[in-house]
């Protein structure tokens, strides 16, 4: 073989060796790629399912109890301050043998038909001496598509 034959063949081997790199390599990125693009697609899912939530946990009502003393007298104010109105809304004090509501006051405003964002309502209490600290109240409702819903809180003065 001449010389011109050996350079030849030589710069032959040494370009299937490059493009044989430069393919191995392409492939690799390619399969970075797809994977990326597999985990944007996730992400965006994943996204997507936040926004629903967001948006259906903005028609929820969101509920806050509290026992307030103003002036001599103490009350218990329930408060929504979510987006959502809650109906048919109940107001219960949980293993409560010695009960500072008044009965004719509960029965008048309970169950509350429709309780609107940024509403509340005002319920006296009587509290003694006596009385116990904390209570545990629980407030039952329906949403705005009729499921039941309840959550328990705890109040104290």
């Amino acid at each position: 073989m001449s010389k011109f034959e050996v350079i030849s063949t030589l710069v032959s081997i040494l370009a299937i060796i490059i493009s044989s790199v430069s393919l191995v390599r392409t492939r690799k990125l390619a399969k970075e790629q797809l994977d990326l693009e597999k985990i944007t697609a996730k992400l965006s899912q994943l996204q997507i399912e936040n926004l629903a939530e967001e948006k259906a946990n903005k028609k929820k009502p969101n509920f806050n109890v509290t026992l307030s003393k103003l002036g001599k007298s103490y009350y218990f104010y329930i408060s929504n301050t979510g987006q959502g109105s809650a109906y048919n809304l109940k107001f219960e004090l949980v293993d409560c043998d010695d009960s500072p509501l008044i009965s004719s006051e509960l029965e008048d405003k309970f169950p509350h038909p429709e309780m609107k964002n940024n509403s509340r309502i005002k319920l006296n209490a009587a509290i003694h001496l006596s009385s116990p600290r904390k209570y545990q109240v629980k407030l039952s409702w329906e949403d705005s598509n009729q499921i039941a819903c309840d959550e328990v809180f705890w109040v104290s003065y």
